[in-house]
């Protein structure tokens, strides 16, 4: 996903049911209203475009507002992200349904699609926003998070979001193998090592497929229907080319 500067339906729609949010609020809940206001800016304009004077500005409020609540920017995106990870924790926890593989496979896509869908602000707040004064560790879905004590509130802050967003993959790629136990995908699930390096890989794909989407460079009928089109075009055929190149390897002759 690039720098984003996008209004798609979803986004209108986030956008106007958060200024309604917002007319309720009366700022009796300030935090709402700084985070929804980052959620805006961050679907219009793209993020790290503003400062926390430009989400006072939109939410109506003094510049000492924020301070009530938040340190700085990235304590205020940090929170975003976090509650963005339970929204999709949410999603995960009722994935994988269906009578045989390839439904399972869809429901997982299509529950992820719906996600992006219906929070799109959100996705982009965590996967594509990076603090100012926190550096991010690469991402080792085969280890923990080893991170030095917070030495602030933001930092503690950031340090949850990347806590999450490592504990939602890793019960994501739990899902998938158990999900998958009947399929032809199984050997490639058989050990933890590769059954994260298939999730990591499915994962890849779809969030390619919402990242095209955000930019609007992918049609909405590709996300209806669970994501119909985007499952028998994009994620089915991986999955069975996945199958077939493990079948290939189990069947050839050993090597000399």
């Amino acid at each position: 996903m690039s720098r984003v500067k996008v209004v798609t339906r979803s986004v209108q729609a986030q956008a106007a049911s958060t200024a309604g949010r917002r007319s309720t609020y009366h700022h009796r809940d300030l935090r709402r209203a700084l985070i929804d206001a980052a959620l805006d800016l961050t679907l219009k304009q793209g993020p790290g475009t503003y400062k926390l004077a430009d989400l006072c500005r939109v939410a109506g409020v003094s510049p000492a507002a924020p301070y009530r609540h938040f340190e700085n920017l990235d304590q205020l995106i940090a929170a975003a992200a976090l509650e963005g990870f339970a929204l999709l924790e949410d999603k995960i926890a009722a994935s994988f349904r269906g009578a045989d593989w390839q439904a399972r496979l869809k429901s997982c896509l299509g529950d992820y699609l719906d996600f992006i869908r219906t929070h799109p602000g959100h996705a982009v707040m965590m996967f594509h926003t990076r603090a100012q004064t926190v550096a991010e560790p690469d991402f080792n879905p085969t280890a923990p998070l080893d991170l030095p004590a917070p030495r602030n509130s933001t930092e503690a802050a950031v340090y949850d979001g990347w806590h999450a967003g490592n504990a939602i993959f890793a019960r994501y790629a739990k899902g998938l193998a158990t999900a998958l136990a009947d399929s032809p995908l199984a050997p490639a699930l058989a050990t933890h090592a590769r059954a994260i390096e298939t999730a990591l890989a499915l994962f890849t794909i779809m969030h390619g497929i919402a990242a095209q989407w955000l930019d609007r460079a992918l049609p909405d009928d590709w996300l209806d229907r669970g994501g119909r089109k985007a499952f028998e075009k994009i994620v089915l055929p991986w999955a069975l080319g996945v199958a077939a190149q493990v079948q290939a390897q189990r069947t050839a002759p050993p090597r000399p």
